[in-house]
């Protein structure tokens, strides 16, 4: 084995060995710069969101203590922000934005049972998504075109709003129909009571304790004077709220409590029915994806340079132990 060399030493084989370096550099080039070549090129566009405050639709619209609402048109938190990126690096969204702009074919994805996986591979590789020093959030993407960079880079940002409404609708939907079933039993249940009032209206129940004393006082006087015509009408008066009124009583009870609660249960149907039709907006765009004509990628010069440079120095080093084996073998 020989010993280390120095660094005189080192140039002086760099020099003796100048000519595998220039055939290794001229081979190079050639061959790096014919497969950048057929690279494709790929142009990027970006668009610029900030996050929006996440609350309840309703609270934030039909609330009617103001007081106590947030302000819709404020800018969101870091909270919000990491919510945002979360949405806009979901799988869900991955999904929709390819079959709403085919990236199938446009990203030349093979149609296999591994198409998922190699979406996320690809999507990895054009998309980039990530949170600014100003708490905004950037999307860039890269495409083989101008135009449908900004496309995709748009449509990933719109489609946010939609992951969003889909994600929460499950669990509106299910509130929406327990109050909903909550206000249509209230509504059915006064329906009845009004009805069975009604017909103890038809006969001459109008109002129980108003009715007993207004006829008892009257019965006493009809006595008072000895008037037995009177005394049978009021009395036959008497005998049907004894027989209906307990009943009168009771459903006239309910029918106010019923009536209390019912501008309660409404305006919580309301709020369902806002939450549950209604998308709000999870970002403000900044700067929506413009078309970029000049090339983004590849970097062609980088490329060719840096393939040089990696080969040359496999050069060196193979003639390195070329060498030290060489004179081992002595």
């Amino acid at each position: 084995m020989t010993e280390g060399i120095s660094t005189k030493d080192f140039i002086v084989k760099i020099i003796k060995w100048r000519k595998v370096f220039v055939v290794v550099t001229v081979i190079t080039i050639l061959v790096s710069g014919i497969l950048v070549f057929l690279m494709p090129k790929q142009y990027k566009s970006t668009a610029i969101l900030f996050a929006a405050r996440q609350f309840s639709v309703s609270k934030l619209v039909i609330e009617a203590n103001a007081g106590n609402q947030e302000d819709y048109m404020q800018i969101g938190d870091e909270d919000d922000c990491e919510k945002l990126i979360q949405l806009l690096s979901s799988d869900v969204l991955k999904l929709k934005v390819a079959n709403a702009y085919n990236l199938w074919e446009r990203w030349n994805i093979k149609d296999t049972a591994f198409s998922y996986h190699y979406l996320r591979l690809k999507w990895e590789d054009m998309v980039s998504i990530k949170r600014t020093e100003f708490n905004s959030v950037k999307v860039e993407v890269y495409d083989y075109t101008a135009n449908g960079a900004a496309e995709i880079a748009n449509g990933i940002s719109e489609f946010a709003d939609t992951v969003k409404h889909e994600m929460t609708q499950t669990v509106s939907s299910q509130v929406l129909q327990i109050v909903k079933e909550e206000y249509e039993n209230t509504l059915l249940r006064m329906k009845e009571l009004e009805d069975s009032l009604q017909s103890l209206r038809m006969l001459g129940v109008l109002h129980y304790k108003e009715q007993v004393k207004a006829y008892s006082k009257s019965h006493a006087q009809a006595m008072g004077k000895n008037d037995v015509a009177a005394m049978k009408r009021l009395q036959a008066k008497l005998d049907t709220l004894q027989k209906y009124g307990g009943s009168y009583q009771i459903m006239h009870d309910n029918l106010d409590k019923y009536g209390a609660k019912y501008p309660d249960i409404k305006a919580k149907y309301d709020e369902a029915l806002v939450n549950y039709k209604t998308i709000l907006p999870v970002k403000f765009v900044v700067e929506k994806a413009r078309p970029n004509e000049y090339k983004a990628r590849p970097k062609r010069m980088i490329i060719v340079l840096i393939a040089v440079l990696a080969n040359n120095l496999i050069a060196l080093l193979f003639m390195l132990f070329k060498e030290r084996f060489k004179n081992f073998n002595y």
